[in-house]
């Protein structure tokens, strides 16, 4: 059985503990459920290329922290982790004024590694997809608690 998820308590926490980096990007928490999660970063000038498209490095962030959301629903806020790939592929320009929403899903989680995909889309487009994975570091719930077989989290443990 799946942990339920109080989703604005989990806002709330991204809120206050969120890096400088995704602050700075503006990153929001919008949705989380064990093992997906959505957010979404407001259209501003300062993240824009050239072109005045949102800068390909701003969303392949947004991809990143997504699916990090999507992974601590999992295993915890607690998981020492780190990206181990990320392939972007940008479909079409993410043009003005629209915010870009990124849906992260989690698709298997293993005890070490965990994969997955990101959507992002701009009003009702597509315009980029990345494939993802982490790895789990050791550290003190990754030791004590590891997922189930089929991917789930144990029952005593929700973010």
């Amino acid at each position: 059985m799946k942990p339920t998820i109080d989703v604005d308590a989990a806002k709330r926490t991204w809120d206050k503990r969120r890096a400088n980096f995704v602050e700075m990007l503006d990153l929001r928490l919008e949705h989380v459920e064990h093992g997906s999660a959505r957010m979404r970063m407001p259209y501003r000038a300062a993240v824009t290329n050239g072109t005045g498209a949102i800068h390909g490095g701003a969303i392949v962030s947004l991809c990143d922290t997504a699916f990090y959301v999507a992974l601590a629903s999992i295993y915890g806020p607690e998981q020492n982790t780190a990206t181990a790939s990320l392939s972007c592929n940008f479909l079409r320009p993410a043009k003005p004024p629209h915010d870009l929403i990124a849906d992260a899903i989690v698709l298997k989680a293993g005890r070490n590694i965990v994969y997955g995909e990101v959507h992002v889309r701009s009003a009702d487009q597509l315009v980029a997809h990345a494939t993802i994975s982490f790895l789990n570091l050791p550290g003190p719930w990754a030791t004590h608690h590891a997922p189930q077989a089929d991917g789930a989290a144990n029952s005593e443990r929700s973010t």
